[in-house]
């Protein structure tokens, strides 16, 4: 089947309907290639994403779907129950695709890995920032050298979290356990993006605290500093209280710089003050933004399950951005820097 026809569609399994999974089930339905199911244990949440959205049918349990009839499966739950839910699957031999962050320990992972490989199993993480145009462009200009070798990258990723979810306080996000706050939830983001730019992590040293926001456990606020196999170093800085919605991702090479904000990427190859400059969501909101490379990661998880190449995070990736995320936490409780 080419990408666009429309006559097989592939049969997905959304698993978990809260705000992550609804985001999946309207990326998904957006391609115009995948028919939904969805698993939804508490009912009046089945019955809203049922009545809300093109859903071919509903379980209340994984132990009620019949996995031949599954193509791929989504895992939109916490994060603490990714890895069991992720085995359960592999070891049906099903491609699944895993939401972020991939765990939040390392118990499993290399079993579910290693399930992965033995199977064949095409399984990817669904860090969504590099289903997006702006992210895969920059990709691309780092690997025609165009700003030289990569040396140093910045980034800030900062916003009003509670503006875009007012429930955070019910949610996993107030749980340390469930893979809540800045580093696991919102920073993994960007220590995926910086494994997908520099290779394997070496060395991790931050600092957090919860700055702001009331009613959760975890820390809101993360200054995170990392080295890399390749010699390169990065900085995350991440606060989610700030009014303003920033998100900028700098890179540093011997030959130039490329400079993410929000959509635009810019390049600047002297000291002259002017970058070229390219917006490849003009006209969006960040939200609406956002939204779209839902279903660009859609469309992508689609392609790989037919064999087509891609750029989403590999569980091998994942397992890298999580080690980071835990030698982040590790690193601000022992007041050292963590070897990785």
């Amino acid at each position: 089947m080419s990408r666009g026809d429309c006559s097989t569609k592939k049969r997905v399994l959304i698993v978990g309907t809260g705000g992550i999974g609804k985001r999946h089930v309207r990326g998904f339905l957006k391609t115009g290639r995948a028919s939904l199911s969805v698993v939804e244990p508490v009912s009046d949440r089945l019955k809203d994403v049922l009545d809300s959205y093109s859903i071919e049918k509903g379980y209340a349990d994984l132990s009620e779907v019949d996995f031949s009839t599954v193509d791929l499966a989504v895992i939109c739950t916490p994060a603490n129950v990714h890895i069991p839910l992720a085995q359960q699957i592999a070891d049906r031999g099903v491609p699944f695709l895993l939401e972020k962050p991939l765990s939040v320990s390392l118990e499993g992972v290399d079993r579910l890995i290693q399930t992965v490989a033995e199977k064949h199993i095409t399984a990817r993480v669904a860090y969504v920032r590099r289903s997006s145009y702006e992210l895969i462009a920059m990709h691309e200009h780092v690997q025609s050298g165009k700003i030289g070798n990569l040396r140093t990258c910045y980034m800030n990723a900062s916003q009003e979290f509670p503006k875009y979810r007012p429930d955070y306080r019910e949610t996993y996000y107030a749980r340390e356990a469930m893979g809540g706050g800045a580093i696991l939830d919102g920073a993994s983001h960007f220590l995926d993006v910086l494994v997908w730019f520099f290779g394997r992590p070496t060395e991790v040293a931050a600092m957090y605290d919860r700055l702001e926001l009331t009613g959760v456990e975890c820390e809101d606020s993360c200054l995170i500093s990392v080295r890399f196999e390749c010699g390169g170093m990065a900085q995350i800085t991440m606060n989610q209280f700030q009014k303003p919605n920033v998100a900028t991702i700098e890179l540093i090479g011997t030959q130039g710089n490329l400079l993410m904000e929000h959509s635009r990427v810019k390049f600047a190859a002297d000291d002259s003050g002017q970058w070229e400059t390219h917006d490849y969501m003009e006209g969006m909101t960040p939200l609406e933004a956002h939204e779209n490379r839902f279903r660009m990661q859609a469309d992508m998880m689609l392609d790989t399950i037919e064999g087509r190449p891609d750029h989403l995070s590999t569980l091998e990736d994942a397992r890298l951005s999580l080690l980071m995320a835990l030698a982040a936490k590790e690193s601000y409780k022992t007041k050292r820097i963590v070897a990785i």
